[in-house]
């Protein structure tokens, strides 16, 4: 019996190893589905329909909602996107289980958090 149980320990623990999410690439189209926001005491989801959508394409190229077109650059987990007349700054959290979903935080150009209390938008990947 000691053994069967063993045995299957092991069994899962493989699978569970050999298990590995898709790995994250931001090139594609995006879509905001959720905005999670807090006053300091309590922290709210809120679903976006019809959200924003961002394309990020090959050779840092990104389009926005309103079809402007510029450059990004993303170092680790820091987002930086380039338009011809503003510039904006992310840190780009991803779910290690979800290649399809990206959390954006706004932030300074120094990567400071510009929301105390946290003001992050969830995007999924349609493309």
């Amino acid at each position: 019996m000691e053994k069967i149980f063993l045995l299957s320990c092991l069994l899962i623990l493989n699978i569970s190893c050999v298990f590995k999410g898709e790995e994250f690439s931001i090139i594609g189209k995006w879509k905001a589905i959720e905005s999670i926001s807090s006053n300091g005491a309590t922290q709210s989801r809120t679903d976006i329909e019809d959200g924003d959508e961002i394309i990020f394409e090959k050779n840092n190229i990104v389009i926005d909602h309103l079809k402007n077109k510029g450059k990004y650059e993303i170092i680790g987990d820091s987002l930086h996107l380039i338009f011809p007349k503003e510039e904006f700054f992310y840190f780009c959290r991803t779910n290690e289980w979800s290649s399809k979903k990206m959390t954006l935080d706004p932030v300074t150009n120094e990567y400071q958090f510009i929301c105390d209390e946290g003001c992050s938008t969830i995007y999924k990947k349609i493309e």
